[in-house]
């Protein structure tokens, strides 16, 4: 545990939090910048503006308990890095496909984390990870787009190339980070195994109700 009384397992899921919320700022603004027309630009500006308030909740609460946001994030920054560079989207849809599952999938992750967890530390990452209504505006654009049967197909195909890169991040940063890791294994067995099912699975309903 910190001096400061945030324990290793809340430093890392807050570090894991913070550095989501401040990657969500920075792939909805560069989003913003490759929209095809203003009110999509105006739409995910403020959905960023959204995510670095979060980011800034977390850190000023990591900060009251004597924890640098810099260092809680440190574990995972490299690990989150190599997997945006990987699923960058060749266009605007598939960027926007991209940022969706990505938020998705880290959002599930914090929240298989915060199963048992309590107290404030637990409250604020329960507030900051709720969706900001991002969710609903890329379902209705991503539908859009796939009025064209060609642009479904290659999203579609897209879309599950997303979910294995991304179990193997999730799978790296777990065995990376022993206080997330601790969190997230399933009580009764010790394995992250049931975690992960949890995880596809739930992906797999959100590419479903994206139409892909």
């Amino acid at each position: 545990m910190s001096d400061g009384g945030i324990g290793d397992e809340s430093r890392a899921l807050l570090g894991l939090v913070a550095y989501g919320e401040l990657a969500a700022f920075s792939r909805l603004a560069a989003d913003a910048q490759r929209a095809p027309d203003l009110t999509a630009r105006v739409e995910l500006a403020t959905l960023a503006a959204v995510e670095m308030d979060h980011f800034r909740r977390v850190r000023d609460h990591l900060a009251a308990g004597g924890v640098d946001v810099l260092d809680a994030m440190a574990p995972f920054t490299a690990r989150v890095d190599r997997l945006l560079a990987t699923v960058s989207g060749r266009d605007w849809a598939e960027a926007l496909v991209a940022t969706a599952l990505g938020r998705g999938l880290v959002t599930d992750l914090q929240t298989e984390a915060l199963e048992g967890l309590t107290g404030p530390d637990a409250d604020l990452v329960r507030e900051v990870v709720a969706d900001a209504g991002h969710d609903a505006f890329v379902a209705e654009r991503v539908r859009a787009a796939c009025a064209d049967p060609q642009v479904r197909g290659r999203l579609s195909m897209w879309a599950r190339r997303l979910l294995g890169e991304a179990l193997a991040a999730v799978t790296a940063a777990l065995a990376e980070s022993p206080g997330l890791a601790a969190v997230v294994a399933d009580g009764s067995t010790g394995t992250r195994s049931p975690a992960l099912k949890r995880l596809k699975s739930a992906h797999n309903k959100r590419v479903a109700a994206l139409g892909l």
